[in-house]
Order: C-alpha cells, then sequence, then structure tokens
C-alpha cells in the first residue's frame, strides 16, 4: 500500500472504512496506523463526508423576500393575472392559426409549388416538369 493509493481511497470512498474496497480495508488501515499525519486527511473527508450527509437546506424566510423583491416590477404587479394572460395569448394564437387554415384555399397547384421552390434555387423549372406545362 503506498501514500497515494490510501489518499486516492480516501478521496474517493470518504472516511468510512465500511465505505473503503473489501480487498484493500485492511491495508489502508495498517498504513494509517503506521503514517499518523495522513489522519489529518482523514478528518477532512470525515468533515466532506458530513456535509454530503446533510439534508437539503430550506431557504430562509429573509433569503425567499429577497429573491422575491428582485423579480423587476411588471412581472410582479402582473401577479395571478400573467397565466391567465398567457392562456388567453395562447388561445386567440390558435384561433388565428386555424382561421388562416381554413379561409386558405384547400387545394393548391403542386406543380405550382414545385416551380416557385426550383425558381428561387436559381434552376429552370421546366427541366423539372418537362416542356408540356
Amino acid at each position: 500500500m503506498t501514500q497515494d493509493r490510501v489518499l486516492e481511497i480516501l478521496h474517493a470512498y470518504g472516511a468510512n472504512p465500511a465505505r473503503w474496497p473489501d480487498a484493500e480495508r485492511e491495508a489502508v488501515e495498517a498504513f494509517l496506523d503506521l503514517h499518523p499525519e495522513l489522519l489529518a486527511e482523514v478528518d477532512i473527508e470525515a468533515e466532506l463526508d458530513a456535509l454530503l450527509a446533510m439534508p437539503d437546506p430550506e431557504p430562509s424566510e429573509l433569503l425567499q423576500h429577497r429573491i422575491l423583491r428582485a423579480v423587476p416590477e411588471p412581472v410582479a404587479q402582473w401577479g395571478w393575472r400573467a397565466p391567465i394572460a398567457a392562456g388567453i395569448a395562447l388561445v386567440v394564437g390558435v384561433s388565428i392559426g386555424f382561421a388562416g387554415g381554413y379561409v386558405a384555399p384547400a387545394e393548391q397547384d403542386v406543380e405550382a409549388i414545385y416551380a416557385d421552390a426550383y425558381d428561387s434555387l436559381g434552376e429552370d423549372w421546366v427541366d423539372w416538369l418537362g416542356e408540356d406545362t
């Protein structure tokens, strides 16, 4: 066992020996007994383990108020009306889309569509459709 491997195990698995690989657990413990200067690393890893084990903190009421005060004023003034306005805008947009589809001609000349497409490419549409159209 080397010092580098001990540090690698500590950094990867933490300070709890139960988390260390079974095949290397006894060797790491023996190495730490022979090299007490590495116990500072174990303490650092134990602190990190404790921080990682903490539950997610709840934001304080002060932080919540600060976040809400940071919201731009026009959005804050809308309050409960913002979702309603968004819903109305969605309904109006969909209605206009359907109305446009209903008013538009149902049948279009497919050959004219191809001609327009190839005309925009700078090619002669007669090459695509033939001479007799």
